[in-house]
């Protein structure tokens, strides 16, 4: 749907724009064809690449739009909650292995200490949460919690918190620490 009004928009934007070259050329076209230096073959040439070039600078301007969904909106689809608004980003990273399947996404953010305290609260109400997952303990299969089809857990770590979460029909990875000592929460998603 956001691709439809994005693309409309572009169309109207390059039409109008368009219009308006073409509106400024002609009074020059009218001299130029009494003059007899334009013929109505050029002419014709002249109108059609008027037509053709605001559509070409459309469909490159298509092709060139970032179709890759935020990763913000990546993490809190993960790790099923909202994460508190305030924050900086860190670090936000994608590395695509075109033409192969492969990508990598790192983000990082820095929660401020209010932020952090809310953070924390939403951890510790979440279905996914394991607290019988030792800090120091590696996460196995049995260690999962499955919600709503989602297999995954958040359990403490010796730093603050850890999410893990595998999709194993598409083979993505997915892995959240949040560091309680520096609010830095760092989500990684990659694909196999």
């Amino acid at each position: 749907m956001v691709d439809i009004f994005f693309m409309a928009i572009v169309v109207i934007a390059i039409g109008l724009f368009g219009g308006l070259i073409y509106l400024i050329y002609l009074p020059f076209k009218n001299r130029l064809k009494k003059s007899g230096k334009l013929t109505d073959k050029i002419s014709k040439r002249i109108n059609w690449t008027f037509i053709l070039l605001p559509c070409l600078i459309g469909v490159v301007l298509y092709c060139f739009k970032d179709y890759r969904t935020p990763s913000k909106d990546r993490l809190e689809s993960t790790i099923n909650m909202k994460v508190p608004s305030d924050f900086k980003v860190v670090k936000d990273y994608y590395y695509d292995a075109a033409p192969m399947p492969h990508y990598q996404i790192l983000y990082d953010i820095k929660f401020s200490n209010q932020s952090s305290v809310e953070l924390i609260h939403k951890i510790n109400n979440s279905a996914f949460l394991n607290s019988k997952v030792k800090p120091t303990v590696e996460l196995y299969d049995s260690s999962y919690i499955l919600v709503n089809g989602i297999n995954a857990v958040w359990c403490r770590s010796t730093t603050g918190y850890r999410f893990r979460r595998v999709d194993e029909k598409n083979l993505i990875y997915y892995n959240t620490n949040f560091d309680t000592l520096t609010n830095i929460l760092s989500y990684e998603e990659s694909s196999d």
